[in-house]
């Protein structure tokens, strides 16, 4: 059982778009299949960043807080990012995948615990990092995620996880680690600097966007037509 972690800012982003009521979130792999998917369906919303920014063409950024404020209710969403999409791709594998942040790290671990419990599964946090760095913000999520899952039982912890959890517990303050990030001062130079607080807040949420519930691969939902909205052309 899988839990990924971008937490500035797609794991964030994605908890929002369920939030919002999406009917979907078709996660791309690119900027152009984003675009040949989104083409293909009727009242599609394209999402997603590029270089921090959207994409020409797109409806939207990666940013949380714009993202709270969409009109997506009953609506597909075509989502691609340069870190966290990529990620949730590479761990498609796993038995289970969640999106995980601090919004909702309480309801993740969870269901992440139960399903892991019911399976006889291990528990494996993944962070998506930085162009394949490793990045202080989701080190610290990840830590947060520890904690919130050794409420649930005990555990044997990986070094990784060990140090995830000592950097969680040595600051209260996530925004305080948050800020001192790579990601985050990418966020502060394309003025985005409300997403940091917002990415900060923890357990305001329940949502748990779960891949092949909430979230398909863009492949997979086109071929199956896993879309709550009708193709170019078909009648609705």
């Amino acid at each position: 059982v899988c839990l990924l972690v971008d937490v500035i800012r797609a794991s964030s982003s994605l908890v929002t778009i369920v939030e919002r009521g999406a009917s979907r979130i078709l996660v791309a792999g690119d900027v152009e299949s984003a675009r040949q998917a989104a083409a293909s369906w009727d009242d599609v919303v394209l999402a997603g960043e590029e270089e921090g920014l959207a994409p020409a063409g797109f409806d939207y950024g990666n940013s949380p807080v714009e993202l709270a404020r969409a009109q997506l209710r009953g609506r597909p969403v075509v989502f691609v990012t340069t870190n966290g999409t990529a990620a949730i791709r590479a761990v498609k594998g796993a038995g289970a995948v969640l999106v995980a942040a601090m919004r909702n790290g309480a309801a993740v671990c969870r269901e992440a615990w139960q399903e892991s419990t019911a399976r006889g599964d291990d528990l494996a946090v993944v962070c998506a990092g930085r162009e394949g760095a490793f990045s202080i913000d989701d080190a610290y999520c990840a830590g947060y995620l520890a904690d919130a899952l050794l409420t649930h039982g005990s555990a044997d912890l990986t070094d990784g996880a060990i140090a995830a959890l000592r950097l969680y517990r040595s600051e209260p303050d996530a925004l305080a680690i948050f800020s001192q990030s790579a990601a985050a001062r990418n966020v502060v130079r394309l003025g985005l600097t409300d997403d940091l607080a917002y990415c900060a807040q923890r357990d305001v949420s329940e949502v748990v966007p779960r891949l092949g519930r909430e979230l398909y691969l863009v492949e997979e939902a086109v071929t199956t037509r896993r879309l709550d909205a009708s193709p170019r052309g078909t009648a609705k």
